[in-house]
């Protein structure tokens, strides 16, 4: 009779259809094992077609990844020479390959942070589970539990990944697990930039629920990087009402949770700092003034600001709002929501004879704003606004 870890094993080996990898079992020395995400999401029926496959070897593995990129033609990364980790790259699989760390596969699996990632897949003839920790009973029961204190200091970016693991996946944090997590806040700030900034990223991708809100608010994870300037009320709110992610919630929670300084320290780029300072500047705006309060300039220079981003500027608004609000942006014919100039620069310049340059520059924008307020509907009419405007403003009459 064949037991349940036989049947688990071919199942989970199945499911991960080794066929498809861009390598063979046979290129990979004895005694691997596939371990971390793609073994979770296997045993969670949540493998992506194509899933990032993480390999523990019992030699050098810089050496061998690099020998084996040679083989079969993929990019070789050399990730982290002191911990003899290095990845491949090829038609869209990414494959990493650590050396095995202690004497044994046991001792590696011991060594690293939450319970559901120590699980592995031995690569032998036949395939078989390897769990030492008891991360299968943690994935049935929807928990995260680390396997230890120690193994979270080793590095502090677990105390992050933890919770982003949370939000991935809706488990629930281990209490003694989730008093690691705050008791030890305070070592991400020993912990590369950039690293801390993927971990955000894949945080504020992911769906919150009404639990993970109250975990990040009891963890006080990211304080350091927060002025606490703006309020996660109406986002917790209506994140949890929503079965799917919130169109926009991802810059939204951005704002809610690193401040403009944190964002550029955490090399955040120019673009997604400049988007984030103008969705912070409109939202202070909209709570010290009102949505009714806004200025017909305000108004115009706030969809001009934030056409791109407007549905995370729509998170904050009252909830009469949001829905009128997302039907205009959803419509790309309109004007106000989408603003653009009724005649081309070019024709302005052959009509009125204007050079290139700033006064050019505010005539479009006169022009977007009056379509956008709809007080024009044709072209001709637009030129006629254009020449009044021209007669009134130009240096060159």
């Amino acid at each position: 009779m064949i037991s349940k870890d036989t049947l688990l094993s071919n199942d989970l080996f199945g499911d991960l259809n080794p066929k498809d990898w861009p390598i063979s079992i046979d290129d990979l020395p004895p005694g691997s094992a596939l371990v971390g995400g793609s073994v979770r999401d296997g045993l969670l029926n949540k493998l992506s077609q194509k899933p990032d496959l993480d390999f523990v070897i019992p030699i050098n593995a810089i050496k061998f990844s690099e020998n084996l990129s040679k083989k079969i033609r993929a990019t070789f990364i050399k990730l982290d020479e002191k911990r003899d980790i290095a990845r491949l790259v090829i038609n869209g699989w990414t494959l990493d390959f650590a050396g095995q760390v202690g004497e044994n596969l046991t001792e590696d699996l011991l060594r690293r942070d939450f319970r559901i990632n120590a699980i592995a897949l031995k690569l032998k003839e036949k395939p078989e589970i390897y769990d030492p920790t008891g991360g299968i009973d943690d994935l049935k029961s929807k928990k995260i539990v680390a396997i230890s204190e120690k193994n979270l200091l080793d590095d502090p970016l677990r105390i992050l990944r933890g919770f982003r693991l949370m939000c991935e996946l809706d488990f629930k944090l281990e209490r003694k697990t989730k008093r690691f997590l705050k008791n030890n806040v305070d070592k991400l700030s020993n912990v590369a930039p950039e690293r801390i900034k993927m971990e955000i990223l894949k945080i504020v991708y992911s769906k919150w629920n009404s639990s993970i809100w109250q975990t990040y608010l009891e963890l006080q994870l990211l304080d350091k990087w927060n002025e606490g300037d703006l309020p996660f009320l109406d986002l917790k709110r209506k994140d949890i009402s929503s079965e799917k992610p919130l169109l926009g919630g991802s810059l939204a929670k951005l704002v809610c949770l690193l401040s403009d300084e944190s964002l550029s320290k955490l090399t955040f780029s120019k673009n997604e700092i400049k988007r984030c300072k103008k969705l912070r500047f409109w939202v202070h705006k909209l709570n010290n003034l009102g949505l009714d309060n806004l200025s017909e300039d305000d108004r115009f220079q706030l969809h001009i600001d934030l056409e791109e981003d407007m549905p995370s500027f729509i998170l904050f608004l009252k909830d009469k709002d949001t829905g009128a609000w997302l039907k205009r942006w959803k419509d790309p014919s309109d004007p106000l929501f989408h603003p653009s100039s009724p005649l081309n620069g070019h024709l302005l310049q052959k009509n009125f004879r204007i050079p290139p340059g700033p006064f050019l520059g505010e005539l479009i924008r006169y022009l977007s704003k009056e379509k956008a307020y709809g007080r024009f509907f044709t072209d001709k009419e637009a030129l006629e606004v254009a020449r009044k405007w021209t007669l009134e403003n130009s240096p060159f009459m």
